[in-house]
């Protein structure tokens, strides 16, 4: 599968990146400072701006997917806009190139998806991950009704490390009410991601994902 990816210098974008060039995909990074990233099998470098939809459109063709990383550099609750650009741009240079898949990273408690919280988590929706979650809700609104086949992914608050055994991945629709303080690894957030493109049980849905094991 060939995938262009936006975010892909990010920590989560480079997870996506070497799991997807081991498993014999070829990665089409577009990244705003083509420099950061090395060209080499399974990867190929296009610089450009995210509301460059030119750019986009020529950095998709020949796609068959397409993955969002995106997220800002730091938390604040005044985000400049980013998906709210990002994605109807995609989407754009999705349909002008054929593209019907896309997978975007979101964040739990983005949307409807707050319904799947709990306390202490719940509370940083509300406050200082408020302007985030405002933001990225406003972009990805955008995917309902895009004739794409997209599915946007959930996890917690994110850290390093390894890919767990048995991570949770739940669609948000069954009303699963993630734990307190659902740390994810970004390495499990990136298999998701990947698993995910291929499998149409999860095109128009929201799926959370922790990294602690579901609780039977």
């Amino acid at each position: 599968m060939r995938i262009a990816l936006l975010g892909a210098t990010g920590r989560t974008g480079r997870n996506v990146t070497e799991q997807a060039r081991a498993a014999g995909h070829h990665v089409v990074a577009y990244v705003r400072r083509p420099e950061a990233l090395a060209p080499g099998a399974g990867l190929t470098v296009v610089g450009g701006q995210l509301d460059d939809r030119e750019a986009l459109t020529a950095a998709f063709a020949g796609c068959d997917a397409v993955v969002l990383t995106l997220g800002p550099s730091r938390i604040t609750n005044a985000s400049k806009p980013l998906m709210q650009v990002a994605v109807p741009a995609a989407i754009e240079a999705a349909r002008a190139t054929g593209v019907s898949r896309i997978v975007v990273l979101s964040a739990l408690g983005v949307g409807e998806t707050f319904a799947n919280t709990r306390y202490p988590y719940r509370f940083g929706c509300r406050t200082f991950l408020a302007g985030n979650f405002r933001e990225h809700t406003a972009g990805e609104s955008a995917l309902v009704g895009s004739g794409l086949d997209w599915t946007t992914v959930h996890p917690g608050p994110l850290s390093d490390g390894e890919r767990t055994p048995f991570p949770t991945v739940v669609d948000a629709a069954t009303g699963y009410r993630m734990p307190g303080a659902p740390r994810t690894t970004r390495a499990d957030v990136a298999a998701t991601i990947l698993g995910a493109l291929e499998d149409p049980t999860t095109f128009g849905k929201q799926l959370l994902v922790t990294s602690a094991r579901q609780a039977s």
